[in-house]
């Protein structure tokens, strides 16, 4: 049942970011002040209760809040809603980092997608570890806290 719940509030969290244009303000003032090291730490406790697939949404949603932190930091203009594309090719563009690091990235995009519209079978344990130790290198690398 559990699971049904969490892929529902998935299911109505991408519904929402996709369709709507009411409330995008209130999603950004929120992801802002969630830092990605509480995503992260969250993802990570999700992970040892044996639910990976909400550890991928938890860490996708850290490596979106990374990427608006970078943008703000290093004054990348942003559209209304910027999604994760459009600010990792910004940030490669401008030098953050190289198109390698771009790439992996969007990898890690496409993971957080699969678990945010419940392709469950898509979205394995270890892809999700691997994904959890990738984003939090990346935030410990480019995030001065």
């Amino acid at each position: 049942m559990w699971i049904d719940i969490t892929r529902g509030m998935a299911a109505l969290k991408s519904a929402w970011s996709f369709g709507s244009t009411g409330g995008a303000a209130e999603t950004v003032t929120m992801a802002d002040s969630v830092s990605s090291a509480d995503f992260l730490a969250e993802a990570e406790s999700y992970i040892y209760m044996g639910r990976h697939q909400s550890a991928a949404i938890l860490a996708g949603d850290a490596l979106e809040a990374t990427l608006h932190q970078l943008c703000r930091e290093y004054r990348v203009a942003l559209p209304r809603k910027p999604t994760i594309d459009g600010m990792n090719a910004q940030l490669a563009q401008i030098g953050v980092y190289d198109s390698q690091v771009e790439q992996r990235l969007a990898e890690l995009q496409t993971l957080w997608e699969k678990a945010n519209c419940g392709l469950w079978s898509e979205v394995s344990k270890s892809e999700v570890e691997t994904m959890l130790g990738e984003i939090r290198a990346f935030v410990s690398r480019h995030v001065a806290y």
